[in-house]
């Protein structure tokens, strides 16, 4: 059914990307492969992709899946779930305008509706959904109906669990966790966390289960309940550094600077090059108005990694924090080239013109704080100094 809803611009980029998975040995076809033949071929996506190099990307998809060198690749190369998944999506999406046929804005709007490599790309050139509907449907959509759905809503009762097998938790364990990662990947926080309760319910002491629980509940800024979970787990499995850094940033961002600060030196200890370690322990000392300490974290961190946007951003305000505003903005600027879907570094631009009695430059910027998600992300403090502004 879904092949005669394939439009002649979308067949050739499916060709192509199957050419690619064969030519690569990869033995699947996924969402990437997509991609990187719209990148190749002329079709009615590229419009929207002229921030992007083909070939760079041929390599980073072809690094991305380890080639079966003894395998004979044959033609009939399988899509992944997530490639089938982004195919329906597509069609959602183009029902939504009422087209008969998908192509491949469809699927290019498919991919970039769930987290992933190229949506990252996207976010880093700017380019949100709404930039590409706003241009082909004449108006801002910046959601179409998801396709992943919850697999079920009621916890396991007593009963249940007394007489399932242990073949059938463990299937089901596992049917429970890839649906809540999918809902994640998708920002379905909430029907994310729902499934992982769900699966509390049937394996109480399930690690995986009980950490994407508390990562969807820092998305949904829900912090209590995201800390005792996480220092939880942290006993549990003191080893996981992952574990560990979501637990610093949640007692920074409830003011407890300095248990967020004895983890990341503690991960710091273990690995004192690691520039995101760097940034946060900087970032933790900036919150406390540390400017002058943080700025050797910061630093450091971009002698890991002098592309890490982040740690630019974050030196410009301290830079400027500091009285120096035209090396700050500079800082920024640097980042933003790297990252222009970074809503903190437009926020912390904005406030640089406020201060200076800019208020054009300051709504400008804030305003495309609001445009990258800020509100979503962090709250409402950039509203609130929109707000200082108009008064």
């Amino acid at each position: 059914m879904l092949n005669k809803t394939i439009g002649t611009d979308l067949k050739p980029i499916i060709k192509e990307a199957r050419k690619l998975a064969i030519d690569w040995k990869h033995g699947f076809i996924n969402y990437d492969h997509f991609f990187v033949a719209m990148l190749k071929n002329e079709c009615l996506a590229s419009s929207y992709l002229e921030h992007f190099d083909a070939g760079k990307w041929e390599e980073k998809v072809k690094g991305f899946y380890p080639a079966d060198s003894k395998k004979t690749i044959k033609d009939s190369v399988p899509l992944t779930i997530k490639a089938g998944r982004v195919l329906r999506h597509s069609f959602t999406i183009a029902r939504f305008n009422k087209e008969k046929k998908i192509n491949t804005i469809h699927t290019l709007i498919a991919i970039l509706s769930f987290e992933n490599a190229v949506t990252q790309a996207f976010n880093e050139a700017g380019i949100l959904i709404e930039d590409i509907t706003k241009s082909y449907y004449k108006k801002e959509i910046k959601r179409f109906p998801p396709t992943i759905k919850p697999i079920r809503d009621k916890m396991f009762a007593a009963i249940e669990k007394f007489f399932i097998s242990a073949r059938w938790k463990n299937k089901k364990i596992t049917d429970l966790i890839n649906n809540a990662t999918d809902l994640y990947l998708y920002q379905q926080y909430k029907d994310s966390a729902t499934i992982c309760s769900v699966g509390l319910s049937l394996s109480p002491v399930n690690f995986e289960l009980k950490s994407l629980l508390a990562y969807n509940y820092v998305k949904l800024r829900d912090y209590e309940s995201s800390l005792t979970l996480l220092e939880e787990l942290t006993k549990i499995k003191p080893e996981d550094a992952t574990v560990r850094l979501w637990l610093s940033h949640v007692y920074d961002v409830m003011g407890n600077y300095d248990a967020a600060a004895n983890i990341l030196d503690q991960l710091l200890m273990e690995q004192p090059n690691n520039h995101t370690f760097l940034n946060n322990r900087g970032f933790n000392l900036f919150r406390q108005e540390r400017y002058l300490e943080s700025v050797a974290y910061f630093e450091k961190a971009l002698q890991q990694n002098p592309s890490f946007a982040y740690p630019l951003n974050n030196l410009g305000f301290a830079k400027y924090k500091l009285g120096e505003m035209e090396k700050g903005l500079s800082l920024i600027d640097q980042s933003l080239d790297l990252d222009k879907g970074n809503a903190f570094a437009w926020k912390n631009k904005g406030i640089i013109y406020k201060d200076q009695g800019n208020k054009k430059e300051a709504l400008k910027n804030f305003n495309l704080a609001l445009k990258y998600g800020y509100k979503e992300k962090y709250g409402n403090e950039v509203t609130l100094l929109m707000e200082e502004i108009d008064k």
